[in-house]
């Protein structure tokens, strides 16, 4: 089930995607809703952040369905976690699914690599 985000954690998302390399604007589409457009001819992308603290299938089944035009689901909270049933159904769709440092990554990527973008294990 998806919280009410907190104002701090939107304004963090927005804050650290306007200091990415890779994006040239943000822009607030309609609520949890954004459009980050990237540089270097990489498409835009539509992007829901959601606070789930571990994101099922059923989740992202409900959000698809609510948000059939996005190309990805941030989970931004800081412990915010999904289920590898989640990240495929996701993929099946043709949606990113992410925690907030792996979109950081992904939003490098394009096609099959940002949809199946994994954030490299630390050391």
């Amino acid at each position: 089930m998806r919280k009410e985000i907190l104002g701090s954690t939107r304004e963090f998302f927005v804050k650290g995607m306007k200091g990415h390399s890779a994006v040239s604007n943000i822009k607030n589409l309609d609520g949890d809703v954004y459009l980050i457009e990237r540089t270097q001819g990489r498409p835009d992308l539509k992007v829901l952040i959601a606070d789930i603290y571990i994101a099922g299938e059923g989740d992202i089944i409900e959000i698809t369905y609510a948000y059939s035009d996005i190309d990805c689901i941030v989970l931004v909270g800081f412990y915010n976690r999904y289920s590898q049933a989640a990240k495929d159904f996701a993929i099946s769709s043709n949606i990113g699914l992410y925690d907030n440092r792996e979109f950081f990554g992904a939003v490098n990527c394009t096609g099959k690599a940002f949809l199946n973008y994994k954030r490299k294990e630390e050391s």
